[in-house]
């Protein structure tokens, strides 16, 4: 932290390195998750006053930072969409389709034939898919913060090393999903009514997973660590985010801070994100007066569409479209709304924040040059 703050200094060549600044990039990139988990932890202790205003508190701040991070992702993929079916390289433009019309489509067709087909269970492997899905998006986020911050620093990582970051994400992302599984797989639960429907995995296949993972790990630490003793330039930043994904947001099992974890991956989004964003809008209204009215109308969009998404339509649609409630419960369209935009999101940005995608390249790094 020390060194961060000693590299703080306001030169224009300095704010290069960095998506925000020195010590905005380790408080939301990761580092920040860390300090607040801490004092949480601390804070709270085991008092059952705490622990529910640590739960109310998080769902307070969904509003405001989760949700919008979520339709953010639409607002940036559906932008020009009819340009990017139409200019994007061909590969590029094949994802573009199957991600934003395709992967859409089928998931509500599969929702729409559980529920007709009164298949509670179907909808409960769902969240199970959802879980799957979440851990390796955020591995795959921290891979990416990682990859980012290097670039800015231009601490450039070798192939060996991008492949040794990407199975040690991967293992541990496989390991947290079994793990989930393992714990909860006879835990009667349910997310907005429909219960969960989890898989039973063997001990010996935790156990392997476990093996695995450390076995990524350490071969990684090795490879920074020879890094390290070349004397190459290394970015912590993104190294701090990419641990922080896997082994902290993943692993954690406290149930009262778990729920604080997509805050954090949020706020790591959003870096992302409103740098994107206000690189934009420099770009294409260099002369604009008050580029912060854009940005705030940008955030403004995204409050507006989260709570149109994931409250006001779901609470609507449940109250005036008739269901078995008995079978499904009584959050039914919340259930459905949730686990769709979730699910949804994952494969939009796989697309999006892909290297060879020409907005990434045009904006993202535009205030560095």
């Amino acid at each position: 932290m020390s060194t961060i703050l000693r590299s703080a200094a306001p030169d224009k060549a300095a704010a290069r390195r960095y998506l925000n600044g020195p010590v905005s990039d380790f408080l939301l990139l990761g580092g920040g998750s860390l300090l607040a988990l801490l004092a949480l932890r601390w804070a709270m202790g085991d008092a059952a006053w705490a622990r529910a205003w640590s739960a109310g508190t998080t769902l307070a701040l969904a509003h405001v930072i989760n949700n919008p991070h979520f339709m953010h992702s639409y607002q940036l993929f559906y932008r020009e969409f009819g340009a990017k079916l139409t200019s994007y390289p061909p590969d590029l433009r094949l994802r573009y389709w199957l991600c934003g019309v395709v992967a859409p489509v089928a998931l509500v067709a599969v929702m729409a034939w559980a529920v007709a087909a009164r298949q509670p269970r179907a909808l409960g492997l769902m969240t199970n898919l959802m879980f799957f899905l979440v851990g390796w998006h955020y591995v795959k986020q921290g891979y990416g913060m990682a990859v980012v911050d290097a670039a800015f620093k231009q601490a450039w990582f070798t192939d060996a090393e991008k492949r040794a970051l990407l199975r040690n994400a991967y293992a541990v992302w496989l390991l947290s999903w079994l793990l989930l599984n393992r714990m909860l797989g006879g835990v009667a639960s349910s997310y907005w009514g429909v219960e969960y429907a989890f898989i039973a995995i063997p001990a010996p296949l935790a156990w392997l997973a476990c093996v695995v993972a450390i076995g990524c790990g350490l071969d990684l630490a090795w490879r920074l660590l020879r890094k390290q003793r070349r004397g190459d330039a290394i970015a912590w930043n993104g190294l701090l985010a990419y641990a922080a994904s896997g082994y902290v947001w993943l692993l954690i099992r406290d149930p009262v801070l778990v729920l604080w974890v997509p805050l954090f991956h949020s706020l790591q989004y959003l870096a992302v994100v409103w740098r994107y964003e206000r690189n934009r809008i420099h770009a294409i209204h260099p002369h604009e007066m008050l580029p912060e009215l854009r940005m705030a109308g940008f955030y403004a969009i995204g409050l507006g569409l989260g709570y149109l998404g994931f409250w006001w339509l779901p609470r609507y649609l449940n109250r005036h479209v008739p269901y078995d409630h008995a079978l499904f419960g009584t959050g039914l369209f919340l259930f459905l709304f949730w686990i769709f935009i979730n699910v949804h999101h994952y494969f939009l940005d796989t697309v999006m924040w892909r290297k060879g995608n020409p907005d990434v390249q045009k904006y993202l790094f535009a205030h560095a040059r």
